[in-house]
């Protein structure tokens, strides 16, 4: 919905291999095997939250850290779309260049490399809205995560050799002024919030029960009172042919 009723901004061939980096549990990687049985997609997490039994049969996974180089299951060049999504929250600066070294040594030559992420930051929200996502920024920047990095994305990208390189921006409203994808938005928010509510507890030096009361607010007045917004980055650039 965000994307315009995209799932990728990128081409994939008929017969083609696509690789989902950080794939978690997997669902876009299996819709989009579901929806393109002769591409063969291949996930891979940190964590083994995917499925093990049940999948499209063009889906395989593997439990492996994209940080630490993936040359031992997946050898150079072999890919004709690398994929990432949603991992800014557990990046550093240094482990984004290693990320895009790692997708670029994976696309095949004339293959494509796509991230979609949120850099963190709410905009025009109320002030409970606000400290919270303050609060947030605080505890990543306690791990030495900087979410705002995937703004100069591109900008790694093409240091890492990719060409061709775009960067689109989209708006996406939270809260019910922005409709049915408002009130979802709203939905995934408060669900991450709740999530994290020790980690946010911990960088305000305030008790778990008074985030919560600020979540509670933020869910039941915030989000009505105020037109807030976030602005999710998808950055994409090509391995150039001759390689």
């Amino acid at each position: 919905m965000i994307q315009g009723g995209k799932n990728l901004h990128v081409p994939i061939p008929e017969n083609g291999r696509v690789i989902d980096l950080g794939c978690g549990p997997a669902t876009w990687t299996m819709d989009m095997a579901t929806d393109m049985s002769t591409v063969n997609f291949v996930g891979i997490d940190i964590s083994p939250i995917f499925p093990t039994a049940i999948h499209p049969r063009n889906c395989s996974f593997f439990c492996e850290n994209i940080l630490t180089g993936l040359a031992k299951s997946q050898p150079d060049g072999c890919y004709d779309v690398v994929f990432q999504r949603n991992v800014s929250a557990g990046f550093t600066a240094q482990d984004w260049q290693t990320a895009v070294r790692e997708a670029y040594r994976l696309c095949k030559p004339g293959g494509w490399f796509e991230s979609v992420e949120s850099d963190a930051s709410v905009h025009d929200a109320g002030p409970k809205t606000t400290l919270l996502f303050d609060f947030m920024l605080r505890s990543m920047g306690a791990r030495l995560v900087d979410p705002t990095a995937v703004r100069t994305l591109s900008q790694m990208m093409i240091e890492a050799g990719f060409v061709d390189v775009q960067v689109k921006e989209y708006s996406v409203p939270l809260g019910e002024w922005g409709g049915k994808l408002g009130q979802l938005w709203k939905q995934n928010i408060g669900a991450i919030l709740e999530t994290v509510t020790p980690h946010l507890a911990k960088a305000a030096s305030k008790p778990d029960s008074h985030i919560r009361e600020m979540v509670k607010d933020m869910m039941q007045n915030e989000t009505k009172e105020h037109r807030a917004y976030q602005t999710i980055y998808v950055a994409f650039g090509r391995k150039p042919s001759s390689e």
